[in-house]
């Protein structure tokens, strides 16, 4: 790749492999969303970020505050709300204060939404396997995957928190 060329003209812009790179990026993080989150609703009836959710929850026995849930899900804390409510509603989770601080709403599994993420995880791996895994030599994604990761930190670190 080429570095710190200016872009003077609509050619150069389009012929930028730095932008192009950034396409592909999005472009394929945006069908993998597309074939995966379709396939889990489908299969599990879990949304994706539900589905998040339900993996911080559960790596967490004792509980996730809801600041953390929304910042770990890049969400504000009203659609981190949201989306906790509509789960408590499906019995997915429960919601209550903290012991060690009464500001703080924790949020927890239930034995229903641990039933759920099991069965979603099984279904996703699956479909993890045909699309991703199936796809690229163990190498080269092993290669896609720690420069992402990191690609992630720098951006993590880069953001203001949301509101």
């Amino acid at each position: 790749m080429t570095g710190r060329q200016r872009i003077g003209s609509a050619a150069e812009a389009v012929a930028d492999e730095r932008i192009q790179a950034f396409g592909v990026i999005l472009t394929t993080t945006s069908l993998l969303e597309r074939l995966l989150g379709t396939a889990m609703e489908r299969d599990s009836g879990l949304s994706h970020p539900m589905f998040e959710v339900l993996l911080l929850v559960g790596a967490t026995p004792g509980g996730v505050p809801m600041g953390e849930l929304s910042r770990r899900l890049v969400l504000t804390s009203g659609g981190a709300t949201r989306l906790v409510d509509r789960m408590v509603e499906a019995g997915l989770v429960a919601r209550e204060r903290s012991r060690g601080d009464k500001r703080v709403q924790m949020v927890t599994l239930t034995p229903v939404g641990e039933a759920k993420l099991v069965e979603a995880a099984q279904r996703h791996a699956d479909q993890l396997d045909r699309h991703v895994f199936g796809v690229l030599a163990p190498e080269r994604l092993a290669a896609v995957v720690s420069g992402l990761d990191e690609l992630g930190g720098h951006v993590s670190d880069a953001l203001p928190p949301l509101g």
